[in-house]
């Protein structure tokens, strides 16, 4: 007996099974499946994801189907599981620029440099000679870096405490938090002692307009990248 009669033979025996295995779905079920399979037919999803997509909800609702779960209880509606299919891609990318370091690094940076402006813009309105008796951190470069190293080390420590089955310790938790406060308020410290020349003080519209902006640069940055979680 040639091969070629085999794999005829093998090509007639799938389509059989697949059918087998439809009508082991309750009538409900399979007007689920019905229904799902021409919103997928309508998308614009490869052939290959649809049929991953039709079996994979179709051995999900035969497991169901051993326990009496219902159709609406796995997915809800048709549509309901036709976006989840579509929308799995999109949502893993969105994950993934959630945890994104830089992008968090950012995000932090943004809120910190938006916190210290509006907070010196406060001081030279109520306290304007305890700011001027130092102004080394109102500085706009040490507000710039000093954001940049705290954005830094908040999405640093975000990463390493956010995965359940890397995260260490509680004592080395705090341990290292406390650390990081360490070194950020040493950071701090040393770029408020910048020179002027290249460290100088904004006017009170200065401060002003930096808070503004770093907080329109945040909420851009985190509506743009789906950024969920941090400071504030």
């Amino acid at each position: 007996m040639s091969e070629e009669p085999r794999n005829a033979g093998a090509q007639q025996r799938h389509p059989h099974s697949e059918h087998q295995q439809s009508t082991e779905l309750t009538k409900r079920n399979a007007d689920f499946m019905h229904r799902l399979r021409k919103e997928l037919q309508a998308s614009k999803l490869s052939d290959e994801q649809r049929q991953a997509a039709l079996i994979d909800t179709e051995t999900q609702l035969l497991e169901g189907q051993k326990k009496g779960t219902t159709a609406k209880q796995l997915f809800g509606t048709p549509t309901d599981r036709f976006k989840a299919i579509v929308e799995g891609p999109k949502k893993a990318k969105m994950e993934a620029q959630s945890n994104n370091i830089w992008l968090r690094a950012a995000d932090n940076g943004l809120i910190f440099m938006a916190l210290f402006a509006a907070m010196y813009a406060l001081m030279m309105l109520i306290q304007p000679k305890s700011v001027q008796a130092a102004p080394g951190p109102a500085g706009i470069l040490a507000i710039i870096l000093t954001s940049a190293v705290g954005g830094l080390g908040i999405a640093y420590i975000y990463r390493l405490f956010v995965n359940r089955k890397k995260r260490p310790s509680l004592w080395k938790q705090a341990g290292i938090t406390v650390l990081a406060v360490i070194l950020w308020i040493i950071f701090y410290t040393a770029f408020g002692a910048l020179p002027p020349a290249i460290n100088p003080m904004l006017p009170l519209a200065g401060y002003i307009i930096l808070a503004v902006a770093a907080f329109a640069g945040r909420w851009y940055l985190r509506r743009k990248f789906h950024i969920v979680g941090g400071l504030l």
